[in-house]
């Protein structure tokens, strides 16, 4: 595995922001959990980092490597609830 670097993530669904300035490192070998309450912005987070949703700005780095506009499926990355 290698580390999950956010910056400045910004996801929204037409006028409503889900996602808005989100700054987060995980690091290579790091547990991480996401909790929260219903319509916080898990799915959304987990769905943007797999590649399934394109944010409106910010950047997903794994490792050096931006993969904001890398498709899913050359992603090489899982995603299970």
């Amino acid at each position: 595995m290698t580390s999950i670097r956010i910056d400045k993530l910004k996801i929204t669904y037409g006028d409503t922001t889900v996602i808005s300035e989100l700054d987060l490192m995980i690091e290579n070998g790091e547990f991480f959990t996401l909790l929260g309450p219903s319509g916080c912005g898990k799915t959304t987070l987990l769905r943007a980092i797999a590649g399934f949703i394109t944010p409106a700005s910010g950047h997903i780095a794994f490792g050096e490597q931006d993969v904001t506009k890398i498709p899913t499926y050359r992603r090489n990355i899982g995603m299970m609830f």
